[in-house]
């Protein structure tokens, strides 16, 4: 996991999205994923996945994971269109897999559960 200090900025063009109210405890979430992004970079090593949350319409977040088998698991989400649950911890700094500025909150998660479509 990657600590305060090594985060910096994190990507994504300065968009208008509403934000989701921030927590310090980890928190489950739920939603669609609709895309994600694998990195290896000096500062970041992982994956990154854009969440349209269920229970908050409007409300898009992003997760951070350095887990295989959680990447996985959002890989097979955003193929399949099928709900995911997420536990995560917000992060008050995310690393920046790329250059820019995340424009919706973003979680270190450690836990996804990848629900039926039936």
């Amino acid at each position: 996991m990657a600590t305060e200090a090594t985060l910096s900025t994190g990507i994504f063009a300065a968009r208008d999205f509403k934000r989701a109210p921030h927590a310090h405890a980890p928190v489950e979430l739920f939603g669609h994923v609709r895309l994600v992004e694998t990195h290896g970079l000096a500062n970041f090593d992982g994956a990154h996945a854009v969440i349209e949350l269920r229970d908050h319409p409007g409300v898009t977040v992003a997760v951070l994971t350095r887990q295989y088998r959680l990447q996985s698991l959002l890989e097979s989400a955003v193929t399949s269109g099928n709900l995911v649950g997420f536990m995560g911890t917000l992060l008050p700094i995310p690393p920046a897999p790329r250059s820019g500025d995340w424009a919706m909150d973003v979680y270190s998660i450690d836990g996804v559960t990848l629900y039926s479509a039936r």
